[in-house]
C-alpha cells in the first residue's frame, strides 16, 4: 500500500557521509522523512542497511563509481541508515526528502 503523506514534501540539504571498515550510522533516523537518495561517491563498493548494522557483501549494495539507491513505496523507512566497506576512506551522498507541516 502506497504511503500517504499529508504536509508538503522538500529536500533537505544535500550531504555526504564517511564510510569505513566497521558498520556505522551515515544517515540518521528521521520521523519527518518521506524519501531519500543515496549515492556511492567511491570507486568500491559499498553495502547499506536500514535500521539494523549494516554487513559486507549483503544487504542493498551500492557499486563503486554512482551506485545508487532510492527510498520508494516499498522500501520506505524513517530507521537510520547504516554502511560498510572494505576500505576506511569511502563516500556516499545523499539527499533527505522531508515532511514540512
Amino acid at each position: 500500500m502506497p504511503n500517504i503523506h499529508v504536509g508538503t514534501s522538500s529536500a533537505d540539504v544535500p550531504s555526504r557521509a564517511g564510510v569505513g571498515t566497521t558498520s556505522q550510522v551515515v544517515i540518521a533516523e528521521n520521523i519527518n522523512r518521506v524519501g531519500l537518495v543515496v549515492t556511492n561517491l567511491s570507486d568500491q563498493t559499498i553495502y547499506i542497511g536500514i535500521g539494523n548494522t549494516s554487513t559486507l557483501n549483503a544487504g542493498i549494495v551500492l557499486t563503486g563509481g554512482g551506485g545508487a539507491w532510492s527510498m520508494d513505496d516499498y522500501t520506505y523507512s524513517k530507521e537510520a541508515i547504516t554502511a560498510i566497506g572494505n576500505a576506511a576512506t569511502l563516500t556516499i551522498a545523499f539527499q533527505e526528502f522531508i515532511l514540512r507541516p
